[in-house]
């Protein structure tokens, strides 16, 4: 299956674990899915099997793949996970993202 990428507006959810897409999304993208559905619990404390999957996030400059529930939902959530994997965080006075830690790599050689 071919990979794709789409812009699209997500609510920062930072009481869920992990980020939640439907399956329409996830196929657009492409993603790929464990052979098994996992046991995901809610927020409200219920049990569902869902697939999981794996998507690269991108932010700005920042990006890096992060774990995605993909089951049926009102909206896309990005998770905790994802913020953790891209250097980010929400600032509770403003309610945006900020940076974690820096995004810059340095590399020397070795002689």
């Amino acid at each position: 299956a071919a990979v794709h990428e789409e812009e699209l507006t997500i609510l920062v959810d930072t009481g869920a674990t992990y980020s939640l897409i439907p399956p329409s999304l996830a196929d657009r993208l492409g993603v790929s899915r464990l052979p098994r559905k996992q046991t995901i619990i809610l927020a409200d404390g219920r049990r569902i099997e869902a697939e999981v999957g794996t998507v690269m996030v991108r932010i700005g400059d920042r990006s890096a793949a992060t774990t995605v529930v993909i089951a049926e939902c009102d909206e896309p959530l990005l998770g905790v996970e994802a913020l953790e994997a891209l250097g980010l965080a929400v600032d509770p006075t403003t309610g945006s993202l900020r940076p974690t830690r820096t995004n810059t790599v340095r590399l020397g050689g070795v002689r």
